[in-house]
């Protein structure tokens, strides 16, 4: 990939062809960052309505630059849907948030002026088809790989976020239902594995030690079973007897109940994670049902289209200072002028809710990217460095896909290459004069993002009560005789409390750094665990039902201390249909993660 598009855009810098050079590359490298993520099948589809959309935001524009009512409204409406672009899951978010990067970045820039529409269009396309043909070579001859990827590091690491980053890959590539099954049995083993190691020390000595024996033969099972989950074609599998023979010699010491229980959990979910490795070939698994996913996501986004909502206000906020920058840089009208809306949209990141101190962070990288590019563009010919900037942009995509900072870095450092290529003035007056604009740029979106923020009245500890008290109201919907009517209203109220616990605590930097971090702990786990709920209550009442007991488990733990509620071993319906035992595997698991996190917060 390196050395063919090295090639590709070296020739078109031989011949001066700075522009054309830039839209091709943008188009290869927002096509990357939007068509890469999930299974070839899934990411080909999604290219599939967003290609072309990235055609048009690239070649349109310098016909929004020309017109300066579409030169100020197009960023603004760009990145107002910025900002809504998480609540349509991760895979979405990507190629949405790649789309609406392209259209603030060629409305406000207007990369192309000089350039025919045709021309503009042949040289999008080309940039879009070179990253769809990128993703069919390395993808067409293993179209699942990065969903059993995420599945296998799932069953293997015991990073909290693996596993809901597991099952939002697996969904968004299409669900296939062995994978399904694989997951419920992963989220069984990661837990039942996690416990059974923490009791290691502190069980009598005789259980301990043979425990140990035991955990090693499982983790070897486990590493087992992670390569054929991860393997393109179904291999040998590994036999779980002699696992099974040292889990019955930990039994005859005479173990705690919790620990028998642990122990039968991680037999079963092994079972489980091989069983469906067996279904992968016969194709038995039963199929996943379709859920109401849009219906859920018009329920979150109607949630949050309230004035009590973070979100909305942050988008606001965003929608705000980018229109006034517009507005400003239309007013001048220079070359200088065009980095003065990126730098906004740097600073404030619309699609999360940041600190001051990050957006501050960002402010620096800007103007060190302004600097530095003002400074080379003014000694570099200009085709150059556009392609040099355009192979680092392709071949580091995967980053950019993850850093707001280095895409917006880049991106900024681009723009004032271009806009400086003909620029004959001193090397001084080219610095300062970028300088300046990306310094009106990063003052407004400070001022407007967060000076004129009102201070909060509730703090950290306070909202992640409220949070925990919102998911927890929703259990009652799915326990209580009538509840099912009110599942929609309770879900909007634990959206909107969620999203805002998670959007306050970067915003908390007089709290320390540990409560900051138990508390976003708490609002991922809450997030994870609404969602679930939720989707539950879509489910027929077949497969909702082997799960009521979890949802019982989770309205105790999420309540006062006092109510213990039913074991979490004995809540997960392993031997039921794998939806309904993945449902409360991951209920249960979230609810413990959030228990955990706000006794944390108790203690600091």
């Amino acid at each position: 990939m390196l050395a063919v598009t090295a090639v590709a855009t070296g020739t078109a810098a031989a011949f001066g062809l700075a522009e054309i050079t830039a839209i091709a590359g943008l188009g290869t490298m927002f096509g990357l960052m939007a068509g890469v993520g999930g299974s070839l099948r899934a990411d080909l589809k999604l290219l599939s309505w967003c290609g072309p959309l990235l055609v048009l935001a690239l070649a349109a524009g310098p016909a929004v630059d020309e017109l300066p009512a579409l030169a100020i409204a197009v960023p603004t409406v760009a990145v107002l849907g910025a900002a809504f672009a998480p609540l349509l899951g991760w895979r979405l978010e990507l190629a949405v948030g790649a789309f609406l990067t392209a259209t603030v970045l060629a409305s406000a820039t207007g990369i192309g002026t000089g350039l025919s529409i045709l021309v503009r269009l042949a040289a999008a396309a080309l940039g879009v088809a070179f990253a769809v043909v990128l993703r069919i070579v390395f993808g067409g001859r293993d179209p699942s790989a990065n969903t059993r990827t995420a599945v296998s590091e799932a069953l293997t690491s015991q990073d909290p976020h693996t596993l809901p980053q597991a099952i939002k890959v697996w969904r968004s590539a299409g669900g296939e239902p062995w994978l399904g099954e694989a997951l419920a049995g992963v989220s069984a083993v990661r837990t039942a594995r996690a416990e059974l190691g923490a009791r290691v020390l502190t069980a009598p000595p005789q259980v301990g030690e043979r425990l140990r024996i035991a955990l090693v033969e499982a983790d070897r099972v486990i590493s087992q079973l992670a390569l054929a989950v991860r393997a393109r074609s179904t291999r040998t599998l590994p036999m779980l007897d002699l696992l099974l023979q040292q889990l019955e010699w930990v039994r005859l010491a005479s173990p705690p109940a919790d620990v028998v229980r642990q122990l039968d959990s991680l037999t079963t979910g092994l079972r489980r994670v091989r069983n469906s490795l067996t279904t992968r070939v016969t194709g038995t698994t039963e199929t996943a049902p379709r859920g109401a996913r849009r219906r859920i996501l018009g329920e979150e986004l109607r949630a949050l289209l309230v004035p009590q909502s973070a979100l909305l206000r942050h988008a606001l906020r965003s929608t705000v200072a980018v229109l006034v920058g517009a507005s400003i840089a239309v007013w001048q009208h220079n070359p200088q002028a065009s980095i003065l809306v990126i730098t906004i949209f740097a600073v404030l990141r619309p699609s999360r809710r940041d600190s001051v101190s990050v957006a501050l962070q960002r402010a620096a990288w800007t103007f060190v990217a302004v600097g530095f590019a003002a400074a080379i563009g003014a000694v570099t010919p200009g085709p150059i460095l556009v392609a040099a900037f355009v192979v680092l942009g392709v071949v580091g995509f995967p980053v950019l896909q993850r850093n707001h900072t280095a895409l917006t870095a880049l991106l900024t450092a681009l723009v004032v290459v271009l806009r400086g290529v003909d620029h004959r003035s001193p090397l001084i007056d080219i610095v300062i004069n970028f300088l300046t604009s990306a310094a009106i740029g990063a003052t407004l979106a400070l001022a407007v993002g967060y000076l004129t923020l009102p201070r909060p009245r509730a703090g950290l500890l306070e909202r992640v009560h409220n949070a925990v008290e919102s998911v927890r109201g929703l259990t009652w919907a799915l326990l209580e005789p009538g509840g099912a009517r009110q599942v929609k209203s309770l879900h909007a109220i634990a959206v909107r409390r969620v999203h805002d616990l998670l959007a306050f605590v970067d915003r908390a930097e007089e709290e320390p750094e540990e409560v900051r971090e138990a508390a976003r702990e708490a609002g991922h786990a809450l997030d994870t665990l609404r969602a679930v709920l939720r989707e539950l209550a879509e489910l027929p009442e077949e497969l909702r039902r082997p799960a009521v007991p979890a949802v019982r488990r989770v309205r105790a733990v999420l309540g006062p201390p006092s109510q213990a509620g039913p074991d979490e071993l004995q809540v997960v319906p392993h031997n039921q249909p794998w939806q309904a035992a993945l449902a409360a595997q991951m209920m249960v698991t979230e609810a413990n993660a959030v228990q955990r996190a706000v006794a944390r917060m108790a203690e600091e």
